[in-house]
């Protein structure tokens, strides 16, 4: 592990359909500061540190400099993709999803379609029928058939904990506020495929991750 506020390399979280050259892809970055420092210092580092990453993992990827890029920072919105100076080409296409915990920081991309990532803590002091209340508000009912067959609290913690993330990332991918289960909800995050995330060793503890996806046709 490296020392607390040294400056890492991204780390590239793997998922179940992450092998096609236009999958999406997510960086982990480790955003802890060396001391102790406000939240709000915090958070600003750890935007201002995805949005480098983002920058200088798409200009390999569209053949550009990093500096040629602008990724939007406006708190409530998604960031977005442009050209700096303004450009020809519209960059609408390839979409971005970033995501916080303390000290770990998601930067995902998609070079042709909408993307969501998420990552929560497992929250082991929580009480079980507390949150399986929150469950059958807002997860779908395979999701809840899940969760119930869970044998231990531990289990259950730790499945429940996935399927938010896993929720939030959908939400995410289609530009939707965290809204309780409805058919309507269910048809309009159609077509969204979700995978849970591996994270890095030094991240992973009491976390987990998620993205989400929509699958749309590549150019041939």
């Amino acid at each position: 592990m490296m020392p607390a506020g040294a400056t890492a390399m991204p780390e590239i979280c793997g998922f179940d359909g992450d092998r096609p050259a236009h999958a999406p892809r997510v960086l982990a970055l480790d955003t802890r500061l060396p001391r102790a420092t406000p939240h709000a210092q915090e958070r600003d580092h750890a935007r201002a540190m995805a949005r480098t990453a983002l920058r200088q993992a798409l200009a390999t990827h569209l053949g550009c400099a990093p500096q040629a890029l602008h990724v939007s920072d406006e708190r409530g919105t998604p960031p977005r993709l442009g050209w700096a100076a303004g450009g020809a080409t519209p960059l609408d296409s390839i979409g971005l999803s970033i995501s916080h915990a303390p000290g770990l920081t998601l930067a995902a991309w998609c070079p042709h379609g909408a993307v969501g990532v998420d990552v929560q803590a497992v929250p082991h002091a929580a009480v079980r029928a507390d949150l399986w209340q929150t469950a059958t508000l807002f997860l779908a009912p395979n999701q809840l058939e899940m969760l119930d067959g869970q044998a231990s609290d531990a289990s259950f913690l730790e499945a429940f904990t996935r399927c938010w993330a896993a929720h939030e990332a959908a939400l995410k991918c289609a530009g939707l506020a965290l809204a309780e289960y409805s058919p309507a909800l269910a048809a309009r995050l159609h077509g969204v495929q979700a995978a849970p995330l591996t994270l890095p060793g030094w991240a992973a503890k009491g976390r987990v991750a998620a993205l989400a996806w929509r699958a749309v046709k590549t150019p041939r």
